[in-house]
């Protein structure tokens, strides 16, 4: 070779994929080092969208064969969707998948972009090239953000569908915790915030297992505190209805009961049963007005008799748009946050320490 070409070779470098000076060599190193968290999520994504699918298929065969409404409970249709059946358990199963996929892409793929680079000491290697240590951030993670988004969604697109046919088939609300987790686009937004979150920690934490354990830590904690504020995200609406009369349609609209609804008996405290006058019976009253009848449908006709009536408070299905919007908004928020505290610690890196 003359020379002229071994000079002339370093001026290339741009072109070696494995050069991080651009996208193009970016891209290659995000793959080499997130290969096998990508293949993975792929399969598994795969066979959640493919098993869901299937079930999809299923239950619209068992909407078609209930004449398309609720299936009766005596009905062939109505036992596979009840009680402990294979149907039920296997929809149980999967619902739970879906709501903690985020936590596994937090994990999985959010923790390890900062924590690798910090326990192999790569970050002097990695950041002295010509790239900048926020263009390689910023790169890195827009290149797994929209992996994990495209994932997800396509997780999100069937999941919502999944849910609405469950609706359709047995009396389930979709306002209810599980169903209004895993409709719209919210596994997806959430998954998105884990990633985020995933990547924060690791960025402040700098080693991988403890990081992991403040995500799981995180992740259930905010998921608890979801389940137990959303109800009341907005002012409840306020129903009184006669006990086993007219007026339950209000809650069959995918509503979900915020308080109320529960008839206690034999107790001396409050049934949860007023009478006409609007006084409050205790469960004692209740069960010498009318006495328990083992099912046999009694007691309801001696409700409705009586006049006796329920205050509720309820969402009517009609908010859960809304509802979604706001649970996405403050998990967006909390993403913005998370990224905003992994671009600052990143500016604030000491490349010297690795």
């Amino acid at each position: 070779m003359s020379p002229v070409g071994q000079l002339s070779a370093p001026t290339n470098r741009r072109n070696d994929p494995g050069y991080a000076g651009g996208v193009r060599g970016l891209l290659w190193l995000t793959w080499r080092q997130h290969r096998w968290t990508v293949i993975g999520t792929l399969v598994l994504a795969a066979v959640l969208v493919g098993w869901m699918t299937y079930l999809s298929v299923e239950l619209t065969s068992l909407w078609h064969q209930c004449h398309e409404t609720f299936c009766a409970e005596e009905s062939p249709q109505g036992r596979r969707l009840g009680g402990s059946s294979s149907l039920v358990l296997t929809l149980a199963v999967l619902s739970q998948v879906v709501q903690w996929m985020p936590l596994l892409i937090g994990v999985f793929v959010g923790v390890p972009v900062l924590t690798r680079e910090h326990e192999q000491r790569t970050l002097l290697l990695a950041w002295s090239q010509d790239v900048s240590p926020q263009r390689w951030l910023w790169t890195r993670l827009a290149l797994l953000g929209l992996f994990v988004a495209a994932v997800t969604s396509a997780v999100a697109g069937v999941s919502d569908h999944l849910e609405r046919l469950q609706a359709r088939v047995a009396p389930v609300s979709l306002f209810e915790y599980g169903p209004f987790l895993n409709t719209a686009m919210l596994p997806a937004v959430i998954s998105l915030c884990w990633f985020a979150v995933g990547v924060a920690l690791g960025a402040a934490i700098k080693r991988t297992l403890p990081a992991v354990f403040g995500v799981v830590v995180g992740f259930v904690g905010l998921t608890y505190l979801v389940r137990w504020r959303y109800p009341t995200l907005m002012e409840p609406l306020t129903v009184h209805r006669v006990i086993g009369g007219p007026g339950v349609g209000v809650l069959r609209d995918n509503a979900l009961v915020v308080d109320g609804g529960m008839i206690d008996y034999g107790i001396d405290g409050p049934s949860g049963a007023f009478d006409p006058s609007g006084r409050e019976l205790s469960g004692v009253e209740l069960q010498r007005l009318c006495p328990p009848d083992n099912g046999s449908g009694r007691t309801i006709a001696c409700f409705a008799e009586h006049n006796l009536q329920q205050h509720l408070q309820y969402q009517p299905g009609s908010r859960i748009p809304e509802f979604h919007l706001i649970v996405a908004g403050g998990y967006l928020g909390l993403t913005a946050l998370a990224l905003l505290v992994v671009w600052w610690i990143v500016r604030r890196t000491d490349l010297s320490a690795g």
